[in-house]
């Protein structure tokens, strides 16, 4: 399933009628660089790695139960079809706001349930890394929806679970 995610995400990326650059231009007011709309289309591609480890997570003893819930409710809302910003009507810009939940979540948990990183596996290592260096790109381009999904975030990882996947929130 992730690796069709992953491979739905590439053809949208590489498609002639998506419009990701257009609908980021927008949001800039006309001003984007080829360079921005990389970063955010590699912000994107994050998703279904991370998707992976969170589902590690979700599977291992010994991750804590606030880690556990946090990641059982992205892998539950990744597949629920309300949305912040929906990729029927945006194509791969749509999957934006899906990233940038799957990422924010796994580097709070990561923050929150800090490892010793001589136990961890290269690859995770080397994914911690890229999400830390990208998740601000999505803060610039949706900042209202950023702000509303790091409350959901925050709220989860608190015990309340109430709302979550909730575009409203």
């Amino acid at each position: 399933m992730l690796k069709a995610l992953d491979e739905q995400l590439r053809m949208l990326a590489n498609s002639a009628t998506d419009n990701f650059k257009e609908v980021i231009a927008i949001r800039f007011n006309g001003k984007v660089t080829d360079d921005q709309v990389k970063t955010l289309k590699e912000f994107i591609f994050l998703m279904p790695p991370v998707l992976k480890q969170l589902r590690v997570y979700w599977n291992n003893p010994v991750s804590p139960h606030e880690a556990k819930r946090l990641a059982g409710l992205i892998l539950t809302y990744v597949f629920n079809p309300n949305d912040f910003l929906s990729y029927e009507t945006y194509g791969l810009f749509g999957y934006l706001d899906d990233a940038y939940l799957v990422v924010s979540s796994f580097l709070k948990i990561e923050d929150a349930f800090p490892r010793n990183w001589n136990q961890r596996k290269p690859e995770e290592i080397e994914l911690v890394q890229r999400a830390r260096k990208l998740i601000e790109a999505p803060r610039f381009v949706i900042p209202e929806v950023t702000a509303k999904i790091d409350k959901m975030v925050s709220a989860v990882l608190k015990g309340d679970a109430n709302g979550f996947g909730d575009s409203t929130f």
